[in-house]
């Protein structure tokens, strides 16, 4: 799997040295890649001809970029897309998502042909969890690897043998993968584990997960862990051994 590069740029959304520095961040990736595009990619239309974005990037861009790439150093193109009009990228494409926040950066990190990410967000700490999720380069300031996310080793393990056993494909839609997945959280839950759900979503795309279905399976752990008692497991099978398998280290 290629390495995707990804950066944070904690700067005033509205000001010409944020979008300077995406833009020059994005550049660099093409480089390091051989990506000729970048896709401008906002929520709406409306953010690029109706928002400070259209200041910084001036009126003739703005209307260049309505019809079609624009022509930027280096031979690579600029492309102006949204949440609704973007598909995946038909060629090694790099991201800038301006505005950025959760929604916005799990659609970028669902795409395909993206070899690089440049986060902009609107206000302050609205990437943080995106930033925690891969340990990106953050501008300004010295480059960190990327948190565990879960310390709880038993439950990465039990997490783990899931995303073995599940189709990624189709996530959590199969009932099958559901059950299993189920299966998993509530024998965490009854052998009293904390609550991963804060960092679940996170841990499962970083691990290969689709956004999608790494929502779905936020929305099953809080299920399991608002639970007022710890669920039973007499109709699993083999549920201690399972656990105790994942307490020794085995997926």
């Amino acid at each position: 799997m290629p390495e995707i590069f990804r950066a944070l740029i904690p700067l005033d959304s509205h000001s010409t040295s944020a979008f300077q520095f995406a833009l020059r961040y994005a550049l660099a990736m093409c480089e390091k890649t051989g990506a000729g595009d970048i896709i401008l990619l906002t929520h709406t239309k409306g953010q690029l001809d109706h928002t400070s974005l259209s200041r910084l990037l001036g009126d003739r861009t703005v209307k260049a970029l309505t019809k079609g790439p624009v022509a930027l150093e280096q031979g690579v193109r600029l492309h102006a897309e949204t949440m609704r009009t973007l598909t995946w990228p038909a060629r090694k494409s790099v991201i800038i998502v301006y505005y950025a926040e959760t929604k916005i950066l799990d659609f970028a990190d669902g795409l395909r042909n993206v070899v690089g990410v440049v986060a902009v967000p609107d206000l302050p700490g609205e990437a943080d969890d995106w930033s925690s999720r891969w340990g990106v380069i953050v501008h300004g300031e010295e480059r960190q690897e990327p948190a565990p996310l879960i310390d709880d080793k038993i439950v990465v393990c039990a997490l783990e043998g899931l995303t073995r056993m599940v189709n990624l494909s189709t996530g959590l839609g199969h009932p099958r993968d559901k059950q299993h997945a189920d299966e998993v959280l509530r024998i965490l839950r009854a052998k009293g584990h904390a609550d991963p759900t804060p960092q679940i979503k996170s841990w499962a795309i970083r691990n290969g997960w689709r956004p999608g279905d790494a929502v779905k399976l936020e929305a099953l752990s809080r299920k399991i862990w608002q639970l007022k008692a710890k669920p039973s497991l007499a109709g699993f099978y083999n549920p201690h051994e399972r656990y105790n398998r994942w307490k020794s280290g085995e997926a």
